[in-house]
């Protein structure tokens, strides 16, 4: 009896630390939440991502914050690769499967918010000019 009420113990307790990481997907980003037995948040755990394109080699690396939560922004689609290891013995892997119209959208919101930039610093550099012009002709004006 005493044996099995032990194992019952036993299970619960490794039950109650299962790992678990489930994905959502939210333009332009894959947010990941890491907890144990699907509740309590694993804080500041290490995480490593590997893109479908080069398997062998991290992605991005970083920790969990401390709601157990981390993010990506993947260049493409396909299976994507997370593993996020707390150091204290719990270690999960999961694939994360991005379609590729999620990628390309990416792509298109970075490409179009690099493109509002550069006009931005165009006009910058305009007016900066134009302000320094100013500047010199009314010192040369007060000179004269």
């Amino acid at each position: 009896m005493r044996r099995l009420a032990f194992f019952l113990l036993s299970l619960t307790a490794a039950v109650a630390h299962d790992l678990e990481l489930r994905p959502l997907l939210v333009p332009p980003a894959v947010i990941v939440s890491a907890a144990y037995a699907g509740s309590e948040p694993v804080p500041f755990a290490k995480v490593q991502i590997f893109s479908p394109a080069d398997p062998q080699h991290e992605f991005q690396a970083g920790n969990t914050d401390k709601l157990g939560k981390f993010s990506f922004v993947p260049d493409r689609g396909g299976a994507w690769r997370v593993i996020v290891d707390d150091e204290i013995g719990h270690r999960q892997e999961a694939t994360v499967q991005v379609p590729e119209a999620f990628a390309t959208a990416t792509q298109q919101q970075t490409a179009a918010a690099t493109g509002a930039s550069r006009i931005e610093r165009a006009i910058t550099g305009i007016a900066i000019l134009l302000g320094l012009t100013g500047l010199w002709y009314g010192r040369a004006r007060k000179s004269a």
